[in-house]
């Protein structure tokens, strides 16, 4: 094999989520793959790759190549919803029996710095859309996955693994995430869960979420409800806690006719610090402290042209250690990798 080339081949163990899955390289691509690298490359190994690096580019010079056989294609099932309801995009899933990928470069120290650190890689990232709820998962075959979690907590000091058995792994991460961030609630089957993440930050910082606030500001939203069966002590504070584990455009009520849109001046976009890695029969949570950037910035909260502000957790307020770790004790769902 030339030095100047590294070829590997992948085993891919999710589906990569696709919005025209029909087109030609509708698979793992080369565009998505290399400014990942990079990105970790330079996050993890800077003093190694910086001599690599395209003039003031946050890139690496080498190129990717992928070529994907037997691709199959199919149609998302009802496991493809996250809170916000089912995705009505025309999107598709593909997998592939095999993916080959070829780095290509001149730096023929590159080369071997790329075939060290490629498969730590792919042990933490995920590609295509929905990537962070497990979609997308691939390892380097060449990777025998003997100290597999030895080497995910050295990149995610934050390691909890699913302590379900099941080989649904879609049902699976949507239930531990539904639990854990939003609650669930199908009063059709009479089941009703309180959101893991309102019970902690009741529990430990008496601090309520927005969901009561929003019904305190906008009565109209709320034509059905309850009283919940946990709440905190009085007085309490607002915060708008499910921001915590990722923000969202708006929260929808009564089957989605009523909408409260939320923004920010601040903050654009902030996705969940928790990144669902499935890895043959074993999810992963790899938690990391993004959280922390977003933590006591205001947000608006906005319905028939009416608003209100509201903060995230301040500081002090939120841990995501301890919050994983109080999932762990009250239900069991989760167990931390040490």
């Amino acid at each position: 094999m030339s030095q100047f080339k590294y070829t590997t081949t992948l085993k891919q163990h999710t589906p990569i989520i696709h919005f025209q899955a029909n087109q030609s390289g509708a698979t793992l691509r080369a565009t998505e793959l290399k400014p990942k690298f990079d990105k970790f490359l330079l996050k993890y190994y800077r003093n190694e790759v910086e001599k690599f690096k395209i003039k003031d580019k946050e890139a690496l010079d080498y190129k990717v190549k992928i070529k994907a056989f037997d691709v199959r294609i199919a149609n998302p099932d009802r496991f493809l919803f996250f809170a916000n309801g089912l995705i009505d995009n025309p999107l598709s899933t593909t997998f592939s029996k095999k993916i080959e990928v070829e780095f290509f470069s001149f730096k023929t120290e590159l080369v071997e710095l790329i075939k060290n650190y490629f498969k730590d890689f792919l042990l933490i990232t995920n590609f295509g859309s929905r990537n962070n709820k497990g979609y997308g998962s691939f390892t380097d075959n060449k990777d025998n996955l003997s100290d597999l979690e030895e080497r995910l907590k050295n990149y995610n000091p934050i390691l909890f693994r699913l302590t379900t058995n099941s080989r649904k792994w879609e049902q699976d991460v949507l239930n531990t995430h539904n639990k854990m961030k939003a609650g669930i609630n199908f009063p059709h089957k009479n089941y009703y869960f309180k959101s893991l993440l309102f019970r902690y930050m009741c529990n430990t910082y008496n601090i309520r979420w927005e969901k009561r606030k929003i019904k305190q500001e906008f009565p109209e939203v709320v034509k059905r409800g309850h009283q919940p069966a946990i709440d905190c002590e009085i007085p309490a504070q607002f915060r708008y806690v499910r921001a915590m584990l990722g923000v969202a455009e708006l929260y929808e009520f009564n089957q989605a006719t009523d909408r409260v849109e939320i923004s920010s001046n601040e903050i654009k976009r902030f996705p969940t610090p928790i990144v669902y890695k499935v890895i043959n029969n074993s999810i992963y949570l790899l938690g990391n402290e993004s959280y922390q950037q977003i933590m006591g910035k205001n947000f608006t909260f906005s319905y028939n042209g009416n608003d209100f502000s509201l903060q995230t957790p301040l500081e002090n307020e939120f841990n995501l250690l301890e919050f994983l770790r109080f999932c762990q004790t009250e239900e069991n769902l989760i167990s931390e990798v040490v």
